[in-house]
This record gives C-alpha cells, structure tokens and sequence, in this order.
C-alpha cells in the first residue's frame, strides 16, 4: 500500500484555536494530529476518526470515509474548517519579480 492509496481527494484545512491554519493530505495525517495534539481526547466523532483514520491505513476502509470522520472530530471539538482563502498559506516558491 502507498500514500497515494489513502491520501484524500481534497485536503482539509483547520483553524486551529491558536490562530494557525493546519492543513491535512491523507488519514496518516489526520491520525497522528488526532493522536498528538487533539485538543479533547473524547467523544463519539472523536473515537470514530481514529477508528476509521487506522483502518483507511491498513486499507480496509475508505479513505474518503475517514476525511468524513475526521471532520466530524474536528466539528465535535469546536474546530472550524478554514474557508477564508487569504488564510491558505502557499509553500508554492515565489517568482522573481524585477526589481525597477
């Protein structure tokens, strides 16, 4: 199994409570923010995204379904998706401009 097999159609982005904006590409992601950071440690939602998050891992569930369920998690704990798109930071490299 490779990443490309549970990284999500579209990525997820949240506002965290500290102001930042953190973006999510696959299940690996989702569970390890999950495991490490998430704010509450429980809940139905909560539960259910680590459920669904592992099992997208080893393959036997959807990927998609555990976007779903993390976003669900995300909501149950009062953490927005970011829809502001002049809050999306671009890694993309700049261009140079000339300097007049």
């Amino acid at each position: 199994m490779t990443e490309a097999d549970f990284t999500w159609t579209r990525p997820v982005e949240l506002e965290l409570p500290c102001g930042l904006t953190r973006r999510f590409l696959n299940a690996y992601d989702a569970l390890d923010f999950l495991d490490a950071e998430w704010p509450t440690r429980r809940g139905f939602a909560y539960e259910r995204a680590i459920r669904l998050c592992r099992h997208a891992l080893r393959g036997s569930r959807s990927s998609e379904l555990a976007r779903s369920a993390f976003l669900a998690a995300a909501a149950e704990a009062g953490i927005r998706e970011c829809t502001d798109l002049a809050r999306h930071i671009s890694f993309r490299p700049q261009r140079n401009r000339a300097v007049a």
